[in-house]
């Protein structure tokens, strides 16, 4: 999943515009999660929890990633994932593949 989402040179760039509170959907008869977004990144309360595309273990931190084009100008449409600083990292690391 590494090379699929951030080999071939692709670009992404954190959401930053993703500021504020806002409740969330837990699942079928569990309350709201209340998710606190702070430029890009966010944790949620318990019971809510994420799963990001490259582990799977759940999480309640982290930062919303949008894929953009190689210039990193142009956000590309339906592209958002939720990941973890460690994976974060290594996409950096990695892959030169965050802004």
């Amino acid at each position: 999943m590494w090379e699929e989402l951030f080999g071939l040179g692709q670009k992404w760039r954190v959401a930053e515009e993703l500021t504020g509170d806002q409740l969330a959907p837990a699942g079928p008869g569990e309350p709201d999660v209340l998710v606190r977004f702070d430029r890009g990144w966010f944790s949620m309360q318990a019971p809510g929890a994420y799963r990001s595309p490259l582990s799977t273990n759940l999480g309640r931190r982290g930062v919303v990633l949008v894929r953009t084009d190689a210039s990193g100008s142009v956000d590309c449409p339906g592209t958002r994932i939720a990941i973890g600083v460690h994976a974060l990292r290594r996409a950096r690391r990695d892959y030169s593949a965050i802004w």
